[in-house]
Protein backbone atom coordinates (compact mmCIF):
# COMPACT_ATOMS: atom_id res chain seq x y z
CA UNK A 1 0.00 0.00 0.00
CA UNK A 2 1.57 3.57 -0.87
CA UNK A 3 2.52 5.83 2.17
CA UNK A 4 2.02 8.79 -0.14
CA UNK A 5 5.58 9.91 0.49
CA UNK A 6 7.33 11.48 -2.52
CA UNK A 7 10.44 9.78 -2.67
CA UNK A 8 13.74 11.81 -1.93
CA UNK A 9 16.20 13.02 -4.66
CA UNK A 10 18.90 9.89 -5.12
CA UNK A 11 22.61 10.08 -4.56
CA UNK A 12 24.91 7.95 -6.51
CA UNK A 13 27.82 6.19 -4.46
CA UNK A 14 30.63 4.63 -5.70
CA UNK A 15 32.08 2.08 -3.39
CA UNK A 16 35.30 0.60 -3.34
CA UNK A 17 35.30 -0.04 -7.05
CA UNK A 18 37.91 -1.52 -9.39
CA UNK A 19 37.17 -1.51 -13.02
CA UNK A 20 39.23 -2.09 -16.17
CA UNK A 21 40.23 -2.86 -19.24
CA UNK A 22 41.40 -7.00 -19.79
CA UNK A 23 42.93 -8.05 -16.95
CA UNK A 24 44.78 -4.67 -15.93
CA UNK A 25 42.73 -2.88 -13.33
CA UNK A 26 42.87 1.28 -13.89
CA UNK A 27 40.38 1.84 -10.80
CA UNK A 28 41.29 0.93 -7.78
CA UNK A 29 38.60 0.56 -4.66
CA UNK A 30 37.75 3.74 -5.91
CA UNK A 31 34.29 5.33 -3.81
CA UNK A 32 32.82 8.67 -4.43
CA UNK A 33 29.34 9.78 -3.39
CA UNK A 34 27.22 12.67 -5.74
CA UNK A 35 25.27 14.71 -3.42
CA UNK A 36 22.03 15.30 -4.73
CA UNK A 37 21.12 19.12 -5.68
CA UNK A 38 25.36 19.55 -5.96
CA UNK A 39 28.02 19.29 -8.56
CA UNK A 40 30.46 17.02 -7.57
CA UNK A 41 33.87 17.12 -9.06
CA UNK A 42 36.06 14.47 -10.70
CA UNK A 43 40.21 15.92 -11.30
CA UNK A 44 42.68 14.43 -12.60
CA UNK A 45 45.58 14.37 -15.59
CA UNK A 46 45.01 12.51 -18.66
CA UNK A 47 45.49 8.79 -17.64
CA UNK A 48 44.03 9.01 -13.82
CA UNK A 49 41.23 7.21 -14.56
CA UNK A 50 38.70 10.00 -15.32
CA UNK A 51 36.93 8.27 -18.15
CA UNK A 52 37.33 5.03 -16.97
CA UNK A 53 35.37 5.80 -13.96
CA UNK A 54 32.23 7.38 -15.93
CA UNK A 55 32.16 4.31 -18.08
CA UNK A 56 31.78 2.33 -14.87
CA UNK A 57 28.94 4.35 -13.78
CA UNK A 58 27.43 4.02 -16.84
CA UNK A 59 27.67 0.34 -17.44
CA UNK A 60 30.23 0.36 -19.89
CA UNK A 61 32.80 -1.18 -18.07
CA UNK A 62 32.07 -3.88 -16.40
CA UNK A 63 32.77 -3.29 -11.81
CA UNK A 64 34.86 -6.04 -10.95
CA UNK A 65 35.06 -5.25 -7.56
CA UNK A 66 32.28 -3.24 -4.87
CA UNK A 67 29.37 -1.26 -5.97
CA UNK A 68 27.77 1.58 -8.07
CA UNK A 69 24.04 2.32 -6.67
CA UNK A 70 22.19 5.21 -7.72
CA UNK A 71 19.34 5.39 -4.44
CA UNK A 72 18.53 1.90 -3.09
CA UNK A 73 19.15 0.67 -6.88
CA UNK A 74 22.76 -1.34 -7.52
CA UNK A 75 23.99 -0.16 -11.40
CA UNK A 76 26.64 -3.24 -11.37
CA UNK A 77 26.08 -5.30 -14.41
CA UNK A 78 22.75 -2.84 -15.57
CA UNK A 79 23.43 -2.39 -19.15
CA UNK A 80 23.36 1.41 -20.07
CA UNK A 81 20.17 2.03 -21.28
CA UNK A 82 18.82 1.21 -18.33
CA UNK A 83 20.94 3.14 -16.49
CA UNK A 84 19.85 5.96 -18.49
CA UNK A 85 16.38 5.42 -18.43
CA UNK A 86 16.72 5.39 -14.16
CA UNK A 87 17.28 9.21 -14.50
CA UNK A 88 20.81 9.23 -15.64
CA UNK A 89 21.85 11.55 -18.14
CA UNK A 90 24.96 11.92 -20.27
CA UNK A 91 26.71 14.89 -21.75
CA UNK A 92 29.92 13.45 -23.65
CA UNK A 93 33.62 14.84 -23.81
CA UNK A 94 33.92 16.33 -27.48
CA UNK A 95 30.90 18.13 -28.08
CA UNK A 96 29.58 15.24 -29.66
CA UNK A 97 26.59 16.16 -31.96
CA UNK A 98 24.97 14.56 -35.51
CA UNK A 99 26.78 17.18 -37.65
CA UNK A 100 24.10 16.21 -40.43
CA UNK A 101 21.22 16.54 -38.21
CA UNK A 102 19.40 19.52 -37.73
CA UNK A 103 19.55 21.49 -33.87
CA UNK A 104 16.06 20.11 -33.79
CA UNK A 105 16.81 16.64 -34.88
CA UNK A 106 19.55 16.44 -32.70
CA UNK A 107 17.43 17.38 -29.37
CA UNK A 108 14.15 15.15 -31.12
CA UNK A 109 16.79 12.07 -30.81
CA UNK A 110 17.80 13.19 -27.34
CA UNK A 111 14.27 12.64 -26.40
CA UNK A 112 13.93 9.36 -28.18
CA UNK A 113 13.19 7.83 -24.43
CA UNK A 114 10.10 10.07 -24.26
CA UNK A 115 7.45 8.53 -25.77
CA UNK A 116 4.85 11.32 -25.68
CA UNK A 117 5.75 13.99 -28.28
CA UNK A 118 4.02 16.93 -26.18
CA UNK A 119 6.47 16.47 -23.44
CA UNK A 120 9.31 16.33 -26.10
CA UNK A 121 8.38 19.50 -27.76
CA UNK A 122 7.29 21.18 -24.15
CA UNK A 123 11.25 19.74 -23.48
CA UNK A 124 12.75 21.27 -26.28
CA UNK A 125 11.54 25.01 -25.58
CA UNK A 126 13.19 24.91 -22.33
CA UNK A 127 16.15 24.14 -23.85
CA UNK A 128 15.42 26.93 -26.07
CA UNK A 129 15.05 29.16 -22.82
CA UNK A 130 17.96 28.07 -21.45
CA UNK A 131 19.75 28.46 -24.90
CA UNK A 132 18.53 31.28 -26.63
CA UNK A 133 21.44 30.93 -29.57
CA UNK A 134 20.25 27.37 -30.13
CA UNK A 135 16.94 28.43 -30.90
CA UNK A 136 17.83 31.09 -33.33
CA UNK A 137 19.84 27.94 -35.22
CA UNK A 138 17.29 25.43 -34.72
CA UNK A 139 16.94 24.81 -38.77
CA UNK A 140 20.72 24.90 -39.02
CA UNK A 141 22.90 21.59 -39.38
CA UNK A 142 24.91 21.07 -36.33
CA UNK A 143 28.33 20.80 -38.12
CA UNK A 144 27.89 24.00 -39.14
CA UNK A 145 27.94 25.35 -35.60
CA UNK A 146 30.57 27.14 -33.98
CA UNK A 147 32.26 25.22 -30.86
CA UNK A 148 30.95 27.26 -28.44
CA UNK A 149 27.19 26.14 -29.87
CA UNK A 150 27.88 22.68 -30.46
CA UNK A 151 28.94 22.39 -26.77
CA UNK A 152 25.54 23.88 -25.88
CA UNK A 153 23.70 21.84 -28.62
CA UNK A 154 25.45 18.39 -26.48
CA UNK A 155 24.56 19.84 -23.02
CA UNK A 156 20.88 20.59 -24.48
CA UNK A 157 20.41 17.26 -25.73
CA UNK A 158 21.82 15.36 -22.74
CA UNK A 159 19.07 17.35 -21.04
CA UNK A 160 16.38 16.29 -23.01
CA UNK A 161 15.46 13.39 -20.67
CA UNK A 162 14.77 15.46 -17.93
CA UNK A 163 17.65 13.41 -15.74
CA UNK A 164 17.51 13.53 -11.98
CA UNK A 165 21.63 13.74 -12.14
CA UNK A 166 23.29 14.25 -15.04
CA UNK A 167 27.12 13.13 -15.85
CA UNK A 168 29.12 16.02 -17.73
CA UNK A 169 32.26 15.22 -19.19
CA UNK A 170 35.55 16.94 -20.49
CA UNK A 171 32.77 19.89 -21.11
CA UNK A 172 36.02 22.37 -21.89
CA UNK A 173 37.81 20.14 -24.34
CA UNK A 174 38.82 21.82 -27.11
CA UNK A 175 37.38 25.02 -26.60
CA UNK A 176 38.59 28.60 -26.77
CA UNK A 177 39.21 30.77 -23.37
CA UNK A 178 35.77 32.40 -24.50
CA UNK A 179 33.85 29.08 -24.53
CA UNK A 180 35.11 27.65 -22.06
CA UNK A 181 33.83 30.39 -19.81
CA UNK A 182 30.27 30.54 -21.39
CA UNK A 183 30.11 26.69 -20.56
CA UNK A 184 30.80 26.79 -17.08
CA UNK A 185 28.46 29.69 -16.68
CA UNK A 186 26.24 27.28 -18.35
CA UNK A 187 26.88 24.21 -15.71
CA UNK A 188 26.42 27.16 -12.42
CA UNK A 189 23.14 27.94 -14.15
CA UNK A 190 22.12 24.20 -14.10
CA UNK A 191 23.58 23.78 -10.56
CA UNK A 192 21.23 27.00 -9.57
CA UNK A 193 18.32 25.31 -10.66
CA UNK A 194 19.00 22.59 -7.96
CA UNK A 195 19.91 19.39 -10.72
CA UNK A 196 22.49 16.95 -9.37
CA UNK A 197 26.04 17.27 -11.28
CA UNK A 198 29.16 15.22 -11.41
CA UNK A 199 31.33 17.31 -13.90
CA UNK A 200 34.53 15.56 -14.75
CA UNK A 201 37.36 18.15 -15.74
CA UNK A 202 40.98 18.88 -16.30
CA UNK A 203 40.50 22.66 -15.92
CA UNK A 204 40.80 23.06 -12.23
CA UNK A 205 40.38 26.25 -11.35
CA UNK A 206 37.10 26.95 -12.98
CA UNK A 207 35.82 23.42 -11.76
CA UNK A 208 36.14 24.52 -7.93
CA UNK A 209 34.60 27.31 -9.07
CA UNK A 210 31.80 25.76 -10.04
CA UNK A 211 31.74 22.47 -7.86
CA UNK A 212 30.60 21.89 -4.32
CA UNK A 213 32.57 18.97 -3.49
CA UNK A 214 35.94 16.92 -5.13
CA UNK A 215 37.98 14.15 -5.50
CA UNK A 216 41.36 14.07 -7.10
CA UNK A 217 42.28 11.09 -8.89
CA UNK A 218 45.42 9.83 -9.11
CA UNK A 219 46.74 6.48 -11.30
CA UNK A 220 42.82 4.97 -10.51
CA UNK A 221 42.95 6.24 -6.69
CA UNK A 222 41.21 8.80 -5.21
CA UNK A 223 44.35 10.75 -3.36
CA UNK A 224 42.67 13.80 -2.26
CA UNK A 225 38.57 14.48 -1.73
CA UNK A 226 36.50 17.63 0.16
CA UNK A 227 34.85 20.67 0.24
CA UNK A 228 35.99 22.65 -2.88
CA UNK A 229 36.70 25.31 -0.40
CA UNK A 230 39.10 23.34 1.16
CA UNK A 231 40.67 21.61 -1.98
CA UNK A 232 40.94 24.74 -3.38
CA UNK A 233 42.88 26.34 -0.55
CA UNK A 234 45.10 23.11 -0.73
CA UNK A 235 48.25 24.97 -2.31
CA UNK A 236 51.13 21.52 -1.82
CA UNK A 237 47.89 19.47 -3.62
CA UNK A 238 48.19 21.76 -6.75
CA UNK A 239 51.50 21.35 -6.41
CA UNK A 240 51.74 17.97 -6.29
CA UNK A 241 49.12 16.78 -8.57
CA UNK A 242 48.43 20.04 -11.06
CA UNK A 243 51.49 21.02 -11.33
CA UNK A 244 49.68 25.11 -10.62
CA UNK A 245 51.64 26.84 -8.13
Amino acid sequence: MSTGEIPGPRQLSVKAVSSGYDRADVLKQVSIEVVPGAVTCILGANGAGKSTLIRTVLGLNRVRTGEVRFGETVLNDMPTHKIVALGIGVIPEGNRVLPRMSVVENLQVGGLLQSDTRKVAARMEEMFAIFPRLKERRSQLAGTLSGGERSMLSIARGLMTEPELVVIDEPSLGLSPLFVSEVFNIVRRLKESGMTILLVEQNVRQTLDVADHGYVLLQGRVVASGTTAALREDTELHRAYFGVH
